[in-house]
């Protein structure tokens, strides 16, 4: 009976360590005070989580002073989009890691717990908190995304690459045959970048710009930009849609003139 009572033991403690299991959050920044504390007070309401850790690239306004309110592990770069990618994995130390942009709010309770689930199976890789209302889902975005330490270690983005990153996540994950699952309804997106006039070439010049495949993300980009514009809700985004996508195509096939935007001087009323 003493035994049987030990083994019910463990097993609660076991159940208690995953039910209870914390995440580093890991949060890549610019100039982001305008949406950042809403941020972080959504991770500290809904994330179970270790710490709190931002990659900063310099910014010039009060966007590390709002990290600090929220005890976060400040790191500096002024490298580039991938190196900060690269920083915030080599700083992690939890078995799971969550990746959360500063322009988004999370708004889902159990996130972190919902997702490890879906992990147990072992064919998933990642899983995606999608926008709130979001119906069509695709790709790895980093805006809310969890995945274990160990396969991100396995994602090595160039350092000075400014977009696209997520690329190198879904190569990662096609190399080890895994698969992306999806929470709907987990957070809302705020973008401080989707009203930038060339923000459409500026993707197809990131598409460029990666190592290989570009067939097939440019087929790829098709479905997404649709299914981007019906998330939307709004019928002149739809019609849209394929004025879109030659953008994009405008800026595959000018990566110079749109590859190499430096987004910290962009002018997000449009110019």
């Amino acid at each position: 009976m003493a035994k049987l009572k030990l083994e019910n033991c463990d097993i609660e403690n076991e159940m208690a360590e995953t039910v209870g299991e914390k995440v580093d959050v890991l949060i890549r920044t610019f100039n982001s005070d305008s949406t950042l504390e809403r941020c972080l007070r959504s991770v500290t309401d809904h994330i179970a989580y270790s710490r709190i850790i931002i990659a900063d690239h310099n910014s010039t306004d009060n966007t590390q002073e709002i990290a600090k309110k929220f005890n976060a592990n400040i790191l500096t770069e002024e490298v580039g989009l991938g190196y900060a990618t690269k920083l915030l994995i080599s700083n992690a130390k939890t078995k799971h890691i969550l990746f959360v942009d500063g322009d988004i709010e999370i708004v889902r309770q159990g996130f972190v717990e919902e997702s490890l689930k879906k992990l147990e199976s072992g064919k998933i890789g990642a899983v995606v908190g999608c926008a709130l209302g979001h119906r069509f889902l695709y790709g790895i975005p980093l805006g809310l995304t969890l995945m274990s330490l160990d396969l991100a270690k396995k994602v090595l983005p160039p350092d000075r690459i400014q977009g696209r990153e997520t690329y190198y996540f879904e190569e990662a994950l096609r190399t080890n045959s895994l698969k992306v699952a999806y929470i709907k309804d987990a957070m809302v997106h705020r973008s401080t970048y989707r009203d930038f006039k060339y923000w459409p070439e500026w993707q197809g010049a990131q598409i460029r710009l990666t190592p290989s495949r570009h067939v097939g993300q440019l087929i790829n980009a098709i479905s997404v930009v649709f299914m981007m514009h019906l998330n939307s809700k709004r019928i002149k985004n739809f019609i849209y849609s394929p004025i879109y996508y030659i953008k994009i195509l405008r800026g595959y096939f000018n990566p110079d003139k749109f590859g190499k935007i430096d987004r910290r001087k962009v002018d997000l009323n449009g110019h």
